[in-house]
């Protein structure tokens, strides 16, 4: 049995915005076509899109000095930095770009950072700062691998590679219909996380959705919401219950659906990442329920590895400026070979995916992220794995 990861894996829904960085210009050009070796036709050498040799010029759009977000900007520099490490490809360059708080100055960012000869950017953080980041990135054919979550965002050249709520709602949904179970209420809070989480379980294959509601995150709210809830999931015979919240507020919902004659023992209680807490674990009614999370164990290396490095525990985030390195990494060393663009759209939705640092991670043509996820059970303290991460990715 596996104990509750040394970090909350939380999606994070965070308004921010950002400020640039003074860095020294550096303009990375296309180099010339590579010399035919072997077998290779001059004219396939000239038809090469990318050089073997050619540097490549990778920019990372932190939030460093963000009033509420610089240590989640700090990670994502450290973690960057941890991967280009262990790549040890003298021919990737990172090129860090501070985006400290506000929407104008992620897009002046994201224009410095092309100027400098970027030719993949990482980052933003904040959906906001995505959808501004987007304009010069096309015009400039630069794609974007951004670490939000904000699904509204997406769309090439955006590609989300966060821990999106609709794909674990999604998961979570299929694995509950897989069991016997596929008649589900949602009840979810009145903000974009609970909003996403009920798309994604709507996207579920098979799967019944024959109560739902939102609820406002008080007291009040959630009491009133609730009573209602209930009512309306047992008069349709819903077999599971999908709560998309956290903490206290998971807490108390999971008591008063008990009250309202919602029981654990006749009805499943199901989450997201965020139920992957040490509240979850002391509330008694969510003993048996499941979750969608990123593997616990593949976590905790993740987790020794940086603190390794850099003596402190990381948040969640900071794998995806890890990942999104090794994206890069692995598609500049196949262009390296193959003489294609890197990261042309078809090189990034390609359909085998990426191997993550905490599982496998797909980018679609949608531009969302499909992250493969474990089930996990809610026990007396302890989450137990029921359901590996998938051997298809995003699954």
């Amino acid at each position: 049995m596996l104990r509750a990861s040394r970090f909350r894996l939380a999606a994070i829904f965070l308004g921010g915005s950002l400020a640039v960085s003074g860095c020294t210009p550096t303009v990375t050009t296309q180099g010339p076509p590579a010399p035919a070796q072997g077998g290779q036709s001059p004219t396939a050498a000239v038809e090469r899109e990318f050089a073997a040799d050619q540097q490549v010029t990778v920019a990372l759009l932190a939030p460093s000095s963000a009033p509420r977000a610089a240590a989640v900007g700090k990670a994502l520099v450290n973690a960057a930095r941890m991967a280009m490490s262990e790549r040890a490809d003298p021919l990737l360059q990172l090129r860090v770009y501070d985006t400290g708080g506000n929407v104008t100055q992620a897009r002046l960012a994201a224009e410095k950072a092309i100027s400098d000869g970027a030719m993949v950017i990482l980052g933003p953080l904040f959906g906001a700062n995505a959808k501004t980041v987007a304009e010069p990135a096309a015009t400039a054919g630069v794609k974007v691998l951004s670490f939000s979550t904000d699904a509204s965002a997406a769309g090439d050249p955006v590609y989300l590679t966060g821990f999106l709520p609709e794909v674990a709602a999604e998961r979570i949904a299929n694995f509950a219909r897989a069991r016997g179970m596929g008649s589900i209420g949602v009840f979810y809070p009145n903000n974009p996380y609970g909003a996403a989480a009920n798309t994604g379980v709507g996207r579920a294959i098979g799967t019944n959705v024959v109560a739902r509601a939102e609820y406002q995150r008080t007291n009040d709210g959630i009491t009133q919401g609730t009573r209602a809830f209930a009512a309306d999931a047992r008069a349709s015979g819903a077999t599971a219950v999908l709560i998309a919240d956290s903490g206290q507020a998971l807490k108390y919902v999971a008591a008063l659906m008990e009250n309202y004659g919602i029981s654990p023992r006749q009805v499943k209680y199901l989450g997201l990442g965020e139920w992957n807490s040490r509240a979850t674990l002391t509330e008694p009614a969510l003993q048996g329920g499941w979750f969608a999370a990123p593997d616990p164990t593949a976590v905790r290396a993740f987790v020794e590895r940086y603190e390794a490095n850099f003596g402190s525990v990381p948040p969640l985030q900071a794998v995806l400026a890890y990942d999104a390195v090794n994206i890069v990494a692995v598609l500049t060393a196949e262009a390296r070979v193959s003489g294609a663009h890197p990261f042309s759209t078809e090189a990034l939705t390609r359909g085998r995916g990426f191997k993550g640092a905490v599982g496998p991670v797909a980018l679609g043509s949608d531009g969302i992220a499909r992250r493969g996820m474990a089930i996990l059970e809610v026990g007396e303290g302890v989450f137990t794995i029921v359901d590996p991460v998938p051997v298809g990715v995003g699954s």
